[in-house]
């Protein structure tokens, strides 16, 4: 049985003391120069099949799918959150928490686009540069960033989770930078905000609890700061075990 990593070529003796003579002048060992006509020869014969072996024999494509994997289920632990108390609606009618959260389902699922854009005005100079930054380039990185709604009327948990694709925040009120028909009918008015989310996926949210969650500034546990002071928009994380 042949050694692990060698191969026996054949070659008359004039061409392999060209051979030798050759490398030893280049300055090459006879291992590297075999393999790189090796590489040569598969190349000039069959390079798709050449580069699908070698693809395959580096576990390429295994490589590709299990990174691809992760990144489509890979959820960071750097939540946005969101207390929903009344609001109303262009009519004026008042909407609870639920209520609003169901138009934003309704629109992401009958608008045609796949998404809809959530607005807030509870942080008054906006969203920070750096914070926006962050987000949007672990959206565009394929992480999944979160938002989570919480309710009010007496409740204080959180009962919503949404994906988020993109963010627009400035200290200035801007409008929906979305198409037309990507807010809901409720609230689409043109009414400028200085926090836009762009959302998709919108869903109860049985999993996440605020009492497991701490807020990233103070280390407060969410669930306290909610039912005793008026934390409505913020940055929330789950404690490592």
């Amino acid at each position: 049985m042949g050694r692990p990593g060698y191969m026996s070529l054949y070659a008359d003796e004039r061409t392999q003391q060209i051979f030798d003579e050759f490398v030893k002048i280049k300055g090459i060992t006879k291992s590297t120069a075999l393999s790189e006509m090796l590489e040569i020869y598969m190349l000039c014969q069959d390079e798709e099949l050449y580069t699908e072996l070698k693809k395959k024999s580096l576990g390429v494509e295994v490589a590709k799918q299990v990174l691809v994997q992760r990144m489509d289920s890979r959820e960071i632990n750097d939540y946005i959150f969101m207390k929903l108390g009344t609001t109303h609606d262009v009519d004026g009618n008042a909407m609870d928490g639920y209520e609003t959260v169901e138009a934003y389902m309704r629109n992401c699922d009958e608008n045609g686009l796949g998404y809809t854009w959530f607005s807030t005005e509870s942080l008054h100079f906006g969203m920070a540069k750096k914070k926006v930054n962050y987000y949007n380039s672990m959206c565009k990185a394929g992480e999944k960033v979160k938002l989570l709604f919480a309710v009010g009327e007496g409740v204080n948990d959180i009962a919503y989770s949404a994906t988020v694709l993109e963010i627009a925040s400035d200290r200035d009120a801007q409008r929906c930078p979305g198409e037309d028909g990507s807010e809901p009918e409720e609230f689409a008015n043109g009414e400028p905000a200085k926090i836009w989310i762009k959302i998709t996926d919108i869903q109860e949210e049985n999993n996440l609890k605020a009492a497991m969650l701490k807020v990233r500034s103070t280390d407060a546990n969410l669930k306290q700061i909610i039912s005793n002071s008026q934390f409505h928009f913020g940055y929330v994380y789950l404690p490592e075990e």
